[in-house]
């Protein structure tokens, strides 16, 4: 079973967190591939807020988790806050890193601590564009579009996202 995980961070050395979460996970496969790390505004959230590093994995699930998804979720969240991540029910706040799941395979998943598709990824850039990096014509359950598909039909006005490491990056982005 082929998962992608959607990883972010904007706390501390971001890049570090990023590649210790990719690590981690290896307690539930083998990563196979990860995308290009791009640099992404922390969208709504307070001004000064520092930018967040975003990408994908691509992980070939044990064939011990291959029909437990939320025992997978659970795994992440176990990850998450080993790393120093702290989920409060209310507002989102910056964190060491971020995992979710995004594509189970071909399958759509309801459940009550985990739903996939993940629900926010068809308006997210910092989202669609490394996973199309990795997958650009697989389909996502349920929309009847490929991952590329999705991510052209964007509109513009949602935020943009720049390559990782960037040179022209602004000092928040590079710190």
């Amino acid at each position: 079973m082929r998962i992608h995980i959607a990883t972010g961070s904007n706390l501390g050395d971001r890049m570090r967190h990023l590649n210790t979460a990719d690590e981690a996970l290896g307690v539930l496969g083998a990563v196979l591939r990860v995308s290009p790390t791009y640099v992404t505004a922390a969208i709504g959230m307070a001004p000064g807020t520092p930018d967040f590093l975003n990408r994908v994995v691509e992980l070939e699930l044990s064939s011990h988790w291959h029909h437990q998804p939320a025992e997978v979720m659970e795994c992440l969240l176990a990850i998450e806050q080993e790393m120093g991540r702290d989920r409060l029910p209310s507002g989102v706040l910056s964190r060491p890193i971020d995992l979710d799941i995004v594509l189970w395979g071909d399958q759509t998943l309801n459940l009550p601590s985990l739903v996939v598709p993940h629900p926010r990824m068809l308006s997210r850039r910092f989202v669609l564009k490394p996973l199309a990096d990795l997958i650009p014509s697989q389909p996502v359950p349920g929309t009847g579009k490929t991952v590329t598909e999705l991510l052209c039909a964007l509109p513009e006005d949602v935020p943009q996202i720049a390559p990782w490491p960037n040179p022209t990056a602004s000092p928040t982005a590079t710190s």
